[in-house]
């Protein structure tokens, strides 16, 4: 019986995160909890259901910025088994940023071909941004 918890070590301020919970061995689903603590406060938590294998989504709220601490923990019906793992880990909340794509021509190059590419910045909102790269 084993977990496996993945997820970002940076969370961007106002977006939502994906954290991928994989649970071994698993006969039946279990109730996964996720809190975001940041200074001992809890500013956001979400929750779903599993089975082997799923995503949650944590909102991150707006305008936090610093360390926070990723709590996670699994459980099934306290008159079962009650709690199977509980862990937590220390997460970077940055703000939103903006993102640059890069796009070429071809998938796979030969040696000595010209490599055409296209680069595009977009805010965290995925709009793009004026300033024109070269």
């Amino acid at each position: 019986r084993g977990y496996l918890i993945a997820a970002p070590s940076v969370f961007r301020s106002g977006v939502e995160e994906a954290i991928s919970v994989t649970i071994f061995n698993s006969a039946k689903e279990t109730t996964v909890q996720i809190q975001l603590v940041v200074k001992g406060e809890t500013v956001s938590r979400s929750h779903g259901t599993v089975l082997d294998k799923g995503t949650i989504k944590l909102k991150v709220p707006s305008g936090l910025r610093g360390q926070a601490h990723l709590k996670v923990w699994g459980n099934r019906h306290l008159a079962e088994e009650g709690y199977i793992f509980h862990n937590y880990t220390t997460v970077t909340i940055d703000s939103k940023g903006s993102s640059v794509f890069i796009q070429t021509d071809k998938p796979v190059y030969k040696p000595k071909q010209k490599v055409l590419i296209n680069l595009f910045m977009v805010t965290s909102d995925l709009r793009p941004v004026n300033d024109r790269v070269r």
